[in-house]
């Protein structure tokens, strides 16, 4: 006499299924009978079953400090080798602006094709060909008990990061710098910005400028008003700090680097 061997819905391994949905109802099918994959993969986003996204709210056992997240969150994404390294990037993109801004996150993941069936990256999400991307939640939101430094900051590495005041900082930084075309070490950068088609935006910036000065200038060159929006600047999928340079992060002359324009609050 023969047996079967059945899963519980609540089972954390148990794949969702992503199903055609009639109009604008959708249902999420588990543990049910499933279709063929070639069926599932044809489908377009826009037929899939794809929640928006929203925040995950979790409390850390073990509370963290800003700069262990992110080192966690690093080690995390740089050795993935299942699923579709563009995939993978896109991700990291979406996590690394979704506490400032989750509208971004959402067209970030749109973009590249990436369904989320409960709307919760933290229970999975899926690519154009039906591959599942699991998440641990430290790589999904910020925790609600992280730790703060005695200073009142995340960490010592957070120290400068991003002031109030972020035109006062530029100019303090550029106070006393010869003006950029009479200096060494210059090169050239195009930027392609995420609120707009086209054209790319062509910039130039000295080896040791932060990355805060060359997303200022990216800004003035789009004629875009810096009073109004903002620029966060990825390269190979990761979103780099104000503080950091284009070199430190292995930016290889010639490269385009994405340019995210996000709206001042």
């Amino acid at each position: 006499m023969g047996c079967c061997l059945s899963r519980s819905p609540s089972d954390p391994e148990e794949a969702i299924r992503i199903s055609p949905i009639p109009g604008d109802q959708t249902s999420v099918v588990q543990g049910q009978q499933q279709q063929p994959s070639h069926i599932e993969h044809a489908l377009p986003l826009q037929d899939r079953f794809n929640l928006p996204l929203h925040r995950h709210v979790w409390v850390s056992k073990i509370p963290l400090t800003a700069g262990q997240l992110r080192l966690r969150r690093a080690e995390y994404f740089d050795t993935r080798v299942t699923g579709r390294m563009e995939i993978w990037s896109a991700i990291r993109m979406a996590v690394d602006v979704l506490d400032e801004d989750l509208e971004t996150a959402q067209q970030i993941l749109n973009a590249a094709g990436v369904s989320i069936p409960t709307g919760d990256l933290r229970n999975g999400v899926f690519d154009e060909l039906g591959n599942r991307y699991d998440l641990p939640e430290y790589c999904v939101s910020t925790p609600m008990n992280l730790l703060q430094t005695p200073d009142g900051g995340d960490d010592a590495e957070e120290k400068g990061a991003e002031t109030d005041d972020e035109e006062a900082e530029i100019r303090r930084e550029e106070k006393g710098k010869m003006p950029i075309h009479l200096r060494e070490n210059i090169y050239s950068v195009t930027a392609r910005l995420s609120d707009r088609g086209g054209p790319d935006i062509l910039v130039r910036f000295a080896k040791s400028d932060h990355i805060r000065v060359i997303a200022r200038r990216i800004l003035e060159n789009a004629g875009i008003p810096p009073d109004q929006f903002k620029i966060r600047i990825a390269y190979l999928g990761k979103i780099l700090r104000d503080t950091e340079t284009l070199h430190g992060n292995h930016w290889v002359d010639g490269h385009l680097v994405n340019a995210l324009v996000f709206p001042k609050t």
